[in-house]
């Protein structure tokens, strides 16, 4: 029966690590087609941002990559309403919902019904008249909290206008909306109030 001692496991130990050591060498140095993978230099080509997801069609001039046109984008659809087909404000915040954070939207899923200053009245009048609500937005000069790299806040001015089917103007509106952006890759609405 053999000792073991610490000399013995010290020369074993240093016996495996020149044994391993060895065939990793061997290994790394051989001439096989296996190791073409390796570079001597780290990527060769310059990576590159994945393209932004699509959208639909309504949103083709939305550049994702720009808040202010997402915010844009957004309040425009948000604020758009076919009262005939529509049973309400969250038929619009649904179409909208592509340009809206995922978690914004989960989240108040329930309140997109009453966004907006209408009244029951209102929306009732524009489906007996069977107008087209288009909302128009821009961005306002009011001040705003400073931006920050991946979030932005603005104020909204919406414009809206409900048309009969005859071209004659039916109602007209109008407000502000405070409205936040988050940066996911691409911006996307994380916030609105309207006042």
């Amino acid at each position: 029966m053999s000792r073991d001692t610490p000399i013995r496991r010290g020369l074993r130990g240093s016996l495996l690590t020149v044994t391993v050591a060895g065939l990793v060498l061997a290994g790394c140095s051989s001439e096989s087609s296996e190791h073409d993978h390796l570079d001597d230099g780290g990527p060769t080509g310059a990576l590159s941002t994945p393209p932004p997801p699509s959208l639909p069609e309504r949103f083709a001039g939305t550049d994702q990559t720009d808040p202010e046109s997402v915010i844009v984008a957004a309040a425009e659809a948000l604020f758009s309403y076919d009262p005939i087909t529509d049973t309400n404000q969250a038929a619009a915040a649904e179409r909208a919902k592509p340009l809206l954070d995922e978690q914004f939207y989960d989240e108040n899923t329930l309140s997109f019904s009453v966004l907006a200053p209408i009244s029951g009245n209102r929306w009732q009048q524009w489906r007996d008249e069977q107008a087209v609500v288009t909302a128009t937005a821009r961005i306002t000069d009011d001040d705003h909290p400073a931006d920050a790299p991946a979030r932005i806040s603005r104020v909204v001015a919406v414009d809206v206008v409900a048309t009969a089917p005859t071209g004659r103007e039916v109602d007209r509106m109008n407000w502000a909306a405070y409205m936040s952006a988050t940066k996911l890759g691409v911006w996307r609405v994380n916030a609105v109030a309207v006042r």
